[in-house]
């Protein structure tokens, strides 16, 4: 799940959206708790081209879909996840960026969505939690705060990628944690690109 410590101004430009995206499921008011994996590799290849920058020799569409089946399974488990650091109390909780979320929210401003659980602190601004129920939104929401992310790390492997997205930075001591985060990370990518091949 990404935690950005700093979150920087900088305006990232939303990727294109393919025609009008569809309302988030109405009536119920609850949020996707799967996509199949047809669903996310569709939107992956979309949204791929627009991924960057990244290092030599690495697929947009194919990074997306690893981190995809690191943070939900390739889309099956996409059940929001509560970061008690990020709700009231918490050590983000009373940031300048995160409190007013809360206030608005309450702890669904601390939760991570989609499948590839972006935290909604990172969402663009204006975002609602009920955004995440839609596949294409989620999207783009992910690979513009993945964009910015790129933008300032640089990661020159998968594995930085890795650190970068599970940590918030690239870390040069990661934990154990965020070791095995990226060992599964380097694996789905793998296998995803056999997949595509």
């Amino acid at each position: 799940m990404p935690i950005d410590e700093n979150p920087q101004p900088e305006q990232v430009p939303m990727p294109p959206t393919p025609g009008p995206i569809p309302p988030p499921p109405a009536a119920s008011g609850r949020l996707a708790m799967s996509f199949t994996k047809d669903q996310l590799q569709a939107q992956c290849d979309l949204l791929g081209p627009s991924v960057g920058p990244l290092p030599d020799g690495v697929d947009g569409s194919t990074l997306l879909m690893a981190l995809a089946g690191n943070e939900s399974s390739y889309g099956a488990n996409v059940t929001p996840r509560h970061e008690p650091a990020f709700d009231v109390g918490g050590i983000c909780g009373s940031s300048p960026e995160q409190a007013p979320l809360l206030a608005k929210y309450g702890s669904a401003a601390a939760c991570s969505y989609g499948p590839w659980q972006l935290m909604f602190c990172n969402a663009p601004q204006g975002s609602s939690p009920n955004d995440f129920a839609n596949l294409s939104l989620a999207g783009q929401y992910t690979v513009r705060y993945l964009n910015s992310l790129l933008e300032r790390d640089k990661p020159q492997t998968i594995a930085e990628i890795g650190s970068m997205w599970n940590a918030g930075h690239v870390l040069t001591h990661p934990g154990p944690g965020v070791v095995a985060y990226m060992s599964d990370l380097i694996s789905n990518y793998n296998a995803c690109a056999q997949e595509e091949a």
